[in-house]
């Protein structure tokens, strides 16, 4: 549950009206808002108080760039939005900051409340402390943010770094000059600012300019001294190449990045459910690493498993990419016991109304279920009819499943298992299993509609599944922002999403919608169940959906009844909405003000109020006084 005024989840003392599920922060009751509030982020008008989303949908804040569901302040003519929370940060505000850093004035902010969850546009580090903000580039989507140091660099510095003959001078941005330029400054790569000498061709990044001297860390015992040279190493730590200022441990006979040095010694990663420790002395062997399947050279520094039984091992650079590690490290003498019954937690079945024992296994075959009302019975086998769809997966029912005896209700006997919490592959945050049976949401990992369960973080929904069990003759691995033609439909996915890739690098990709495609799916017609159907090795003429008629393309994957020679499209077969249950009513008004009926429109079908085309299969509609 959220704060209605802040919109964040509610902690600590909380106003509460049971009635209407109404919740406040006691900090937030006891705020003093004004209706209407001059804001040095947006100086041009003032903005109003609203109390909910003056919006149909949602709404974003144009400082924090976070959502949010609470109170805002909003400024009609340039739909321009603050949260609570920053909006009250004006009283830590300073007035314009002039800096030929930039071409707009900056705010100076001591204080930012961790609101802003961005990098530094000079150093290219997380947000922290006192910060200068720039609000005309907010406007444009640009976002400009300095922490203070950096903000008040000076323009010039005599340095060490390997060049004494000439001043270093600051360049804050890279130069307008033609796209095919080849001059030493178009060749520099550009992360934040840089100190340049252009008569030498020596440029320093912001990172070398504020590193120490020396350095110490808890996972090492001796201290790193840097070494001041433009010089090519390969990193001991990470076994990745480095082109300036290492540090080295002389002692040891080490050369490392100096992000390196503070590498965690044991973390835990979504891709395996062991903790992992890094290591720079493992005995050299030919070892795949197991999350890009690419050779990890063990002469230089690698994570993997301590477990005895276990060889798992991964290159330093994946087991630290933020889409698989939290960033956070796992102390010493941690309890490994304890940390996989996380795993293992419990369910959301409240209690066990009668079992049934079949020789050593006990099975429950009336339950209550935290995401019911009613008892839930247990079928172990019969003849479906194929209309049934399971209300937590929103899949076909087959057996085993718990059904309600009073409504039409069904439950996998495996989704009605599913744990309260678990990691996921897909994200690097535990996920707690959630029930949305009203609410139509997008998951954030095959961007596919669906109502019912789901596995929820407050960064973003995931579907629950680990394994692609799609045939191929290699196995498949989990990729992230990896953009390639799907070997299924041959759509190109975006550069943001994951895919499933060969493991043998023969180019083999699944996009994630079609890695979660089921083996099998009924045709109403059709008394045997079809089989997903990979290639197509009949007569091209035979190439037609016998459901809508239209052609196929013999690329493309298709369902296929070998006993009534039915093949149908993969959306024919699954429909268009396949993770939506027909006659399920949707709270959210996502496109319109009243609430909507999902429904499935085959005669006198009317066209979409959206693209204007016939509504022939699955869509929302809305009923007025019952009709």
């Amino acid at each position: 549950n959220n704060c209605f005024v802040c919109g964040k989840l509610i902690d600590g003392p909380t106003y509460v009206c049971n009635e209407c599920k109404y919740y406040l922060h006691k900090r937030c009751a006891e705020l003093e808002l004004t209706p209407h509030l001059n804001h040095p982020f947006h100086p041009q008008h003032l903005l109003t108080l609203f109390p909910k989303s003056p919006y149909e949908g949602g709404w974003g804040c144009d400082f924090c760039q976070r959502p949010s569901s609470g109170f805002v302040y909003h400024c009609d003519p340039c739909k321009f939005d603050l949260h609570i929370n920053c909006a009250l940060l004006q009283s830590s505000i300073a007035p314009n900051f002039p800096t030929p850093l930039h071409q707009h004035p900056l705010l100076f902010i001591q204080d930012h409340n961790e609101e802003v969850n961005r990098d530094c546009s000079g150093c290219m580090k997380p947000l922290s402390g006192p910060i200068y903000h720039c609000s005309d580039c907010s406007l444009s989507d640009e976002f400009f943010n300095l922490h203070k140091q950096c903000a008040e660099l000076p323009l010039e510095i005599n340095h060490t770094y390997d060049h004494r003959k000439h001043p270093l001078t600051f360049l804050p941005k890279r130069p307008t000059h033609l796209h095919n330029c080849s001059c030493y400054l178009c060749k520099i790569q550009w992360e934040g600012f840089v100190y340049s000498c252009s008569f030498c061709k020596i440029e320093l990044t912001l990172d070398d300019f504020f590193s120490p001297q020396t350095i110490t860390n808890e996972n090492h015992e001796h201290p790193w001294t840097l070494l001041s040279r433009q010089r090519s190493f390969v990193c001991d730590f990470c076994g990745t190449t480095g082109d300036r200022t290492p540090y080295i441990c002389a002692i040891c006979d080490l050369l490392v990045h100096k992000n390196c040095i503070s590498l965690p010694r044991n973390i835990l990663i979504t891709r395996h459910h062991h903790v992992i420790s890094h290591s720079y002395s493992l005995p050299q062997q030919d070892e795949l690493c197991r999350i890009c399947y690419k050779e990890v050279d063990t002469r230089y520094g690698s994570y993997h498993c301590n477990a005895s039984d276990c060889d798992y091992i991964v290159h330093v650079h994946c087991a630290t990419d933020k889409a698989v590690w939290d960033g956070k490290s796992i102390p010493e003498g941690y309890d490994e016991r304890s940390m996989e019954a996380l795993d293992e937690s419990i369910n959301w079945i409240t209690d066990v109304i009668e079992e049934m024992s079949f020789g050593e296994i006990t099975v429950a075959v009336e339950i209550k279920h935290a995401y019911h009302d009613h008892n839930l019975r247990l079928t172990f086998s019969g003849e479906m009819n194929n209309d049934g769809q399971c209300d937590g997966c929103m899949r076909t029912i087959s057996t085993p499943f718990y059904s309600c005896e009073q409504c039409k209700f069904f439950l996998h006997k495996e989704c009605a298992e599913l744990p309260r919490n678990k990691r996921h592959p897909f994200h690097k945050h535990l996920l707690t299993l959630t029930n949305s049976n009203t609410v139509i949401f997008v998951c954030s990992a095959c961007q596919s509609l669906h109502h019912g369960f789901n596995y929820k973080c407050d960064d973003g929904n995931c579907m629950s599944f680990f394994e692609c069990d799609i045939p191929h003759e290699h196995s498949l691995f989990l990729v992230h922002n990896f953009s390639a033609n799907c070997n299924a439909c041959r759509r190109k996915s975006d550069p943001w999403n994951m895919a499933y890739r060969c493991t043998k690098h023969c180019e083999f990709t699944l996009d994630l919608e079609c890695a979660t495609l089921p083996l099998t799916a009924w045709y109403k017609y059709d008394r045997y169940p079809l089989t997903l159907t990979c290639f197509n090795d009949s007569d091209p003429s035979q190439h037609y959906c016998d459901l809508c008629e239209y052609e196929r393309d013999q690329n493309d994957w298709f369902y296929y009844c070998t006993e009534c020679d039915n093949s149908l499209h993969s959306k024919c077969a699954l429909g268009d909405l396949p993770f939506l249950k027909i006659g399920s009513n949707i709270d959210k008004r996502l496109f319109h003000k009243h609430h909507f009926t999902i429904v499935k429109n085959i005669w006198d079908c009317p066209p979409c109020k959206f693209c204007g085309e016939v509504c022939n299969g699955q869509a929302l509609q809305w009923y007025m006084n019952g009709f």
